[in-house]
Order: C-alpha cells, then structure tokens, then sequence
C-alpha cells in the first residue's frame, strides 16, 4: 500500500508540475489580416496565460538567389518622419515594444511599412527589391521567469505580372522560439544589434 500511495503521489505530482509549465509558457501568435498583400497587417497576440513584453522586432528578407538581409525594427520611424515627438504627443504611438496581457494583440503595421522600416536601419534593403520571401520574429520577455523568447513566421512573396505582391503564410502557425538554444540564439542577435548601434 505504501508504493502504491508513493505512485500515485508521483504521478500527481509530474501531473501537476507538467500543467503548470504550460501555464507558465508563453503561446505568441504572429498573423496577418486586412489584406493578402503587401498593404496587408502584421498582427502580434499573446495567447498565454501571462502578460509578456514585447522588446524587439525582426524582419528578414530573403532574396531569390538565398541571401538574407535583416532589420532590427521595433520603432515605428514612419509615425514622426520630419520630427521627434513633443511632449504632448503619445509617444506610445511611436513604438512597437511594451507589454503584451494574456489575450493582448498589438499591430505592428502593414507589411510594406515593415520593409520601409527595414530599409531605413539596413541600407543593404532596397524597398522596390523583388523578395522571394519575409520572416517576422518577435522577441518578448517573459513575466514569471524575466527570460527572453521569441515567435517567428515566414511569408512567400507571390509577384504576379499584373498585380500586387501577394504574401502566403509557410507555417500553420508561428513558431515558438523558447528553450536554452532559443534563448541563446535571441541575446546573440540583440547583442549583435546593440554592437552595431554602438559603433553606428
């Protein structure tokens, strides 16, 4: 009867702490809506159980012959293009990062203003360049464990002789950045970031 007690405790036990990892990790959604073009949004939600903070935004731009070029674009530069904010402006407009509630969704902005807010942190992007394809990756930072994770999407750009670009999601959903090596991987792009900024 004790091993079976002991069992029983076990199995609740791995039960119990299995459930409360999952409530503890964040789910990050990346979407599109309003458009099946360039012109469509790009939509972060938080479907976790707790708030995260939004810190960073990443696109990448693949070109046909396989050559990536990158932007670390978490600022909306197109908001106040001729000036900074004043003092009685909402600054918040300005901006991308901040916190994320569980069920909280936040716009970052139509697809073709991404690739213009990328061209203008990385002179390497040419915004009438001909993409093969565009990721998004968002980098948060959790509320229970102050630990950074991220979400990323890839989007095929579909060029037609006689439309517009259209974009095609390549995943059911984003892919959830989150572990050692996910962790790893995101302090070394921001690190990387911050280091170009400096010697900017």
């Amino acid at each position: 009867m004790t091993c079976v007690t002991a069992l029983i405790w076990v199995v609740y036990l791995s039960f119990f702490l299995r459930s409360y990892r999952r409530q503890q990790r964040p789910s990050i959604l990346i979407t599109s809506g309003a458009g099946k073009d360039l012109d469509a949004h790009c939509f972060v939600t938080n479907l976790g159980l707790e708030p995260v903070y939004l810190l960073d935004v990443v696109i990448d731009l693949i070109e046909p012959t396989g050559r990536v070029v990158r932007a670390v674009i978490p600022e909306r530069t197109e908001r106040w293009r001729q000036a900074a904010p004043g003092d009685d402006d909402d600054v918040r407009r300005a901006t991308t990062v901040g916190a994320l509630i569980s069920g909280g969704e936040r716009d970052l902005g139509r697809f073709r203003t991404l690739i213009e807010r990328a061209s203008l942190e990385n002179p390497d992007i040419a915004t009438e360049a001909a993409f093969s394809s565009l990721e998004v990756t968002v980098i948060l930072v959790t509320a229970s464990q102050a630990e950074l994770c991220g979400a990323s999407r890839c989007y095929r750009v579909e060029h037609r002789p006689d439309a517009h670009p259209r974009l095609k999601a390549m995943t059911i959903k984003a892919r959830q950045l989150q572990g050692y090596f996910a962790r790893r991987n995101l302090t070394r792009l921001l690190t990387a970031q911050i280091r170009s900024s400096s010697a900017g």
